[in-house]
């Protein structure tokens, strides 16, 4: 269905309940996760999955256009989707699966109903409160993404309390870099490598927890 990098195999060999996937950019984190979601949804019946980030348009300007990327290189992708409500940001498949594009802007909207699988883009920029009810309400995996600016809860609600977590959930922890994304040109690798800032380096080259303001 797609060419894909080492993170989709991060994330679709783990049994972990939480996926951590913390990058660089550009280091394929995100369409990865994108790309496993997809394949979830198609090769299992009757499953919803939710995509889900800090705003409806960082959303819009982010996951939601890798999503459209991905169904316009992949024949097989095309082929599985029965409709896709664009006003709605639902795509259905032909197999009774779906996948919604969701923002919570409160702990309370965050309750409402239950999925499958969650995928959280950048999720630094969401709340742990709306994150946790997102996860409890979650039968299946839970990914998140984000580039390691600096420490949230990710790393103290989650990487550090591995299994004994409000979750009561296990957490496999992921690191990436553009080095792993074989997909990019020579120019956009040295441009990358090229960050001048030393702290900048580390998160945005290396994939490293940062203090950056």
């Amino acid at each position: 269905m797609f060419q894909t990098t080492r993170v989709f195999n991060d994330i679709f060999e783990s049994k972990a309940k939480v996926i951590v996937l913390q990058g660089g950019t550009s280091s394929s984190k995100s369409v990865s996760a994108l790309q496993e979601l997809i394949y979830y949804a198609v090769c299992n019946k009757n499953m919803t999955c939710t995509v889900t980030g800090q705003s409806l348009p960082n959303l819009r300007k982010g996951a939601y256009r890798d999503v459209e990327w991905l169904y316009s290189i992949s024949d097989y992708f095309q082929e599985s989707v029965k409709f896709w409500n664009k006003s709605d940001r639902v795509v259905y498949f032909k197999n009774g699966s779906l996948i919604e594009f969701v923002s919570n802007e409160t702990e309370q909207g965050a309750k409402a109903g239950k999925r499958d699988r969650l995928y959280v883009d950048e999720a630094n920029g969401i709340p742990w409160p709306i994150f946790f009810q997102m996860a409890i309400r979650t039968r299946d995996k839970v990914v998140i993404s984000y580039n390691p600016s600096a420490p949230f809860w990710a790393h103290s609600n989650l990487i550090e309390t591995n299994g004994n977590n409000d979750l009561s959930a296990t957490v496999d922890f992921f690191i990436s870099d553009h080095r792993h994304n074989c997909f990019l040109s020579e120019d956009e690798h040295r441009k990358i490598e090229g960050i001048k800032d030393k702290e900048r380096w580390r998160v945005y080259a290396r994939g490293l927890t940062g203090n950056l303001e």
